[in-house]
Order: C-alpha cells, then structure tokens, then sequence
C-alpha cells in the first residue's frame, strides 16, 4: 500500500506495467466523489481486499483527496461487480457503482495516463497553493513583528511631528525601478522618499509621518491592500493614494474601501501626481501658512 507520493508513484508504474504486462488491469475508485471520512472507508477496504479478493491485488495507491489505484492480473467487470457488492453495504448509505472504473492498460493506457496526469497536476496545484498561503501567514507575521519594533514615541508623536514641519514630505512606495525614476523627475521639487516593499514602508513612513504617500498595490512582500490597514492602524489620518498598473474595478474599490484618498495607474504622469498632491490636507495647510508668513 502506497501513500507517500502515491500520484507519481501510480503514473511511473502503470507505464511500466503497461510496457511489459499489457494484460494487466488497474481499478480506480473515486472516493473523492463521496463525504466519507478515510478512517472510515480504508479499513473496510482493507479488509475486503485482504480476504476474498486477495489474489486479485499486486499494489495499492492511496493518492491525495481519497482516490485509490488498485492494481491486479486478474480483476474482471465480473469479480468488480462481487468487489463493490462486497464493500458497498459496509459503507452504506454510500453507492459505489458509478464510483469505479476497471481498466486494461494495454488498451486503455492513453486514458489512464491522462486521469494519473490530471490528479498530479491537481496535487501541485494544491501544494503551490499552501505554500501561498503559508506565505502570507508568515508576511502577516513578519509584517506585525515589524510594527513591534516601532518606538511607540514614534508613533504617538507622528501627527504632531508632520504639522510641526514646514516643509512638505511625500512618499513613494514602489518597488519597479523604471516608475521610481519616473516618480522622481515628476516630483524632484518637492522632499521626496522611496521605499520598494511593505516593511519597508511602514518603517520610513513612521520615521517621516509625509504629508502623502503613493503606495503601489503590488509588491514583493506584502499586498499593498494590507499596507494600507496596518498604516490606518498606526495614523488614521493619513493620506493615502494607491497606484497600480492593475487599474480594475476591483482594486479601486478595495483601495477606496479600506480609506485611500485615490488611484493612480501606470504608467505615472506629473499631472495625475500633483494633483492629489494639491489635494491633501496637510500640504494645503503647509502652503497656507507659507503664504502667512
């Protein structure tokens, strides 16, 4: 009985199988299709197949989402037929009929490879998957542990530090370099501060509390959806503008959702730029009190 790697394991011995013992047959059993626990339905496998239809069995493939490969010289639709009537009542309400499919690798080879290929793709598939979502379980982690290294008097003091300042301070999270140049000769008048991933930019933000931030929605570390709560958490009042080369509907109305000001696409133009500069609240104050002076 094999678990371990069982979809690689299934497709590398069958075509071996199917090369040298054509005759042989292989019975799949989509166990998958049905709401019954493993724990449940290997025993009772197990023990059927240990008993009358021992002869009938040469290897056991347990493959990932409860589908079993059983392959055999001399399993027959008839000896099938006796199998499930067998094994059926014991996992009754369950039917199995439609559940089973015999097939004979010298004649049906093509198509078993294609459903042994399909559920491997499907399996790396799922591995790809949880390693995303292992990933950014530990982005959230990290990004958290970040926040936790912020003096706390940084944070506190952030509103009071960005009206304090006379000069206006704007901030670009970006991390594709063709965009940071562009970025930088549109704004070469102003204090302008550029940081590539999310860490980051929770960090320099708290250490320069801007006046404005243009935060990307795509990079490498953390979403910039998730860069935007965590800066909300720290300074409610920020200004915040989300650019994306990414302008659908769907991200601006999460951006808009979750407290940005606007969206900006790429590529940037100095117009589109300046004008949510002009917008926000604390440089409007900023050259106010410029014009007082």
């Amino acid at each position: 009985m094999i678990e371990h790697n069982a979809e690689k394991r299934v497709i590398q011995d069958l075509k071996e199988l199917a090369d040298i013992s054509p005759g042989h047959r292989c019975l799949y059993l989509r166990f998958s299709q049905t709401n019954l626990d493993k724990n449940i339905w290997l025993p009772v496998l197990t023990q059927i197949l240990k008993g009358r239809f021992f002869e009938e069995v040469a290897q056991i493939y347990i493959c990932h989402g409860n589908d079993v490969f059983i392959t055999g010289r001399s399993w027959t639709n008839k000896r099938l037929a006796e199998f499930l009537a067998h094994l059926s009542p014991q996992l009754s309400p369950v039917p199995l009929q439609g559940l089973a499919s015999l097939f004979e690798l010298g004649v049906h080879w093509p198509s078993l490879r294609t459903l042994c290929l399909k559920k491997l793709e499907n399996l790396e598939i799922l591995k790809m998957k949880l390693s995303q979502k292992k990933k950014v379980e530990l982005d959230l982690v990290s990004t958290q542990e970040t926040i936790d290294t912020i003096s706390k008097d940084l944070i506190h003091t952030l509103s009071a530090r960005r009206g304090l300042r006379k000069e206006i301070e704007i901030m670009v999270v970006e991390d594709d370099s063709f965009s940071q140049k562009l970025v930088a000769s549109a704004l070469k008048s102003y204090n302008l501060t550029m940081t590539g991933d999310g860490k980051g930019a929770i960090m320099t933000y708290v250490h320069k509390a801007p006046d404005i931030l243009f935060l990307d929605i795509g990079l490498p570390d953390i979403d910039g959806h998730e860069v935007l709560e965590k800066l909300f958490k720290i300074d409610p009042k920020a200004y915040v503008v989300m650019c994306s080369g990414n302008g659908d509907k769907e991200n601006v109305m999460k951006a808009v959702q979750l407290g940005a000001k606007g969206f900006v696409g790429k590529p940037f133009t100095k117009e589109k730029l300046h004008q949510y500069i002009q917008k926000s609240p604390f440089i409007h104050a900023k050259q106010k009190n410029k014009e007082l002076v």
